[in-house]
């Protein structure tokens, strides 16, 4: 497997590494995120709404509330989901494949028609960390 470079010739789109990264693996977390999301929004469809008392391991009882921690976690998914689709809407067309190819499946790139897409790479990459206000 190939180390991950950030395209440093593009210097406005340049990131701190640990910023570079963390959009990486949010990118490639996308598929898994949207899953989550249909689940949540499933389980709110067929839940009943209410408390629920559940035993923890102390033996004791604490008050959960399924749907408060289920809507947070749906508007956190939600958020970073947009976030990833809006920066890809920044990208043409034509190089969104390649660009999600390459960071999630980790396709070289070699076989790409030009040398643009990595371009759009990094300026896809630097406007999710925009947009997930990680600059």
């Amino acid at each position: 497997m190939a180390r991950e470079w950030q395209q440093t010739r593009y210097k406005q789109f340049v990131m701190p590494d640990t910023v570079y990264y963390q959009c990486l693996w949010a990118v490639r977390d996308l598929e898994r995120m949207e899953r989550r999301r249909a689940e949540l929004i499933a389980e709110e469809k067929g839940m009943l709404r209410g408390v629920n008392l559940v035993s923890d391991r102390s033996s004791s009882f604490v008050v959960r509330r399924p749907t408060e921690e289920q809507a947070m976690e749906r508007a956190i998914l939600e958020e970073r989901i947009t976030s990833i689709r809006d920066a890809l809407e920044i990208v043409p067309e034509e190089y969104r494949s390649f660009i999600l190819s390459n960071i999630i499946l980790k396709n070289s790139g070699k076989a790409y028609p030009d040398k643009i897409w990595k371009y759009w790479k990094q300026r896809f990459l630097y406007t999710v960390a925009k947009n997930l206000s990680l600059m």
